[in-house]
């Protein structure tokens, strides 16, 4: 039976207004026979022969982190090589859900999702995004990259080093000594593995699977890191990807050092955004009349939380020092849906002055003791390494881009960007990597991304996005000659059909619009706008509860806003 809607169904997004489409391609549901990898790779189509024989053996999965109501996940793996330019050699396993279409005589194929990172397992993704109108027709994917997830990990055994966001130059080498140490780790550890965990490898891991579940091609919906994924697999196997959406997209040009170098600017950006709103509201918070002003204050408070850290401002808050409170207000300026609430925790946290638990909160709010009483579900990425960040993978693959050689300009670039860009993740990226003391660099270059072979892909960036600026999506698109789809006046890194961390809705109305009806009935837009998240209107009016834990992301000092914070999928890494 044909599709004859693309209309968006739940909840969250069913009222969706937006722009209207201006839609003016339409691509075909399959392409045409199998074809090999670009040329100028070792590793092409023949070399993952030994592995395309698998057979998936699908099962209920069993884990408690992927049960939903009414949904039959399943799971299996597989197995891919280590090296692909050593295929008899070691061997790693790759884990993988499927949740099957529900309405099968509609289906379109699979649909294979990556959520970023890179680092973060997907095999929660199909959970996230069932019930959308994309699970209709497809068979949604989650594929745990290799060395994170329940895949086959890269464990270094050791604590990726933390930077606090103004670091002194004392500070800085000691940063410095910490990721040397941190390095050798992995080199002892994982030294024979850390150079095979990149992108290209993933990607041929990807195809890997295209073959296990007999596949002619793959349809791919990749955020933040997962559009560079994405264009890899369309640069390596270009006949044997359909239709893709890359949402939030990384600047192809940018890979990886100057990507988040870029963070620091954009963060400062909405920043700026912010401090505006907060002077037409200066009556109601009274942080200043002037952006100048607003920072000195918040340069003051992050000072004095530095010398003393203010102990639980509100209960289960935890405690905040000058490194959390530069984080907070990072997080808080780019996601101006949230501003009314964000600023009145940001009175507190200027004040100084701790809120007992009956004080003035939003209606319709627990209270912590019934909180407890009723304890939410434990976090799974927190609670499982199944589901948790992969930090040493992304230490790996962030690695197959060179990095400066040259310690002096790391340490004078991060101190730069803590005096220039505090408010970002800026000076965690400026600092020294294990990118820049490992001993086992990739063994071949970074895929250069081009589109030959393959339809239009659909490009997404939002325009004051601050973990993948803006600046990517022109370049992503124009360098795979495909339509740009931009979110204006949005600075949040949220993405289409994906639960926002705070309020549970799926992406951006308009957006979610576009890409059903390119992912469903095959429609290309021309280069569009849609509308982020409204700004708060009005400010708060408090009330009785404890809603001010909700806004305590796990954003402590800037390592966590990369890896736990608002650097990535569901606000959990990045880019």
């Amino acid at each position: 039976m044909p599709r004859a809607r693309t209309t968006i169904r739940t909840a969250s997004v069913a009222t969706a207004t937006g722009l209207a489409l201006s839609l003016t391609a339409v691509l075909p549901a399959a392409a045409g026979p199998a074809g090999e990898a670009s040329p100028g790779y070792p590793v092409n189509q023949a070399a993952l022969a030994p592995f395309s024989d698998q057979e998936l053996v699908w099962a209920p999965c069993t884990e408690q982190e992927l049960a939903a109501e009414g949904l039959a996940l399943e799971c299996a793996d597989f197995e891919v090589p280590l090296d692909y330019a050593e295929p008899d050699g070691d061997r790693l396993t790759i884990a993988v859900s499927r949740a099957a279409a529900t309405e099968p005589e509609e289906r379109l194929g699979v649909l294979l999702l990556n959520p970023g990172g890179p680092g973060v397992p997907a095999r929660v993704m199909p959970r996230d995004q069932a019930g959308t109108p994309l699970h209709e027709v497809y068979d949604l994917i989650g594929m745990d990259p290799r060395g994170t997830g329940a895949s086959s990990r890269l464990d270094c055994g050791a604590e990726l080093p933390d930077i606090v966001s103004r670091p002194t130059d004392a500070e800085i080498s000691a940063h410095t000594r910490a990721t040397i140490r941190y390095t050798r780790a992995c080199d002892a550890a994982e030294g024979h593995r850390f150079p095979h965990m990149t992108s290209a490898n993933t990607a041929r891991d990807m195809e890997v699977l295209r073959t296990a579940m007999g596949e002619e091609q793959i349809n791919y919906l990749g955020y933040s890191y997962g559009t560079y994924l994405g264009a890899v697999y369309g640069s390596l196997f270009p006949e044997r990807l359909n239709r893709s959406v890359l949402d939030s997209a990384v600047h192809p040009d940018e890979i990886w050092r100057d990507l988040f170098m870029g963070q620091g600017p954009a963060g400062t950006a909405n920043l700026e955004r912010y401090t505006a709103w907060l002077t037409e509201h200066d009556d109601v918070f009274g942080f200043g009349s002037s952006h100048e002003e607003i920072v000195a204050l918040f340069d003051e408070t992050s000072a004095r939380y530095r010398e003393e850290p203010l102990e639980e401002p509100f209960p289960g808050f935890g405690p905040v020092d000058g490194a959390r409170f530069d984080s907070l207000v990072f997080w808080y300026a780019r996601n101006q849906g949230h501003w009314d609430m964000s600023s009145w925790v940001l009175q507190v946290l200027v004040t100084g002055e701790p809120v007992p638990e009956a004080a003035a909160l939003p209606d319709g709010e627990a209270t912590a003791e019934e909180n407890q009483e009723s304890p939410a579900e434990p976090d799974p990425w927190e609670e499982d390494p199944a589901f948790a960040m992969g930090t040493d993978l992304f230490s790996a693959i962030v690695c197959e881009a060179e990095w400066p050689d040259r310690i002096s300009q790391y340490h004078a670039q991060a101190r730069a960007y803590g005096d220039d860009h505090p408010y970002s993740s800026g000076a965690l990226w400026a600092a020294p990597q294990a990118c820049t003391f490992t001993r086992n660099p990739p063994t071949e270059p970074a895929v250069e991304l081009g589109r030959d072979g393959y339809p239009e892909a659909l490009v997404i960036a939002a325009d004051l996005d601050a973990n993948t600026h803006y600046a990517g999506g022109p370049a992503l698109a124009e360098r795979l000659d495909s339509p740009l789809l931009t979110v204006v006046d949005e600075g949040g890194h949220r993405f289409a059909f994906m639960p926002d961390q705070f309020t549970g809705e799926l992406g951006y109305p308009c957006v979610n619009e576009v890409v059903a009806a390119y992912l469903i009935d095959g429609e290309v837009p021309g280069d569009k706008e849609c509308a982020g998240i409204p700004r708060s209107a009005e400010p708060l009016t408090p009330h009785a509860g404890n809603a001010p834990t909700a806004l305590a992301p796990e954003v402590t000092d800037p390592l966590e806003q990369v890896f736990a914070g608002p650097l990535g999928s569901g606000n959990r890494a990045g880019p």
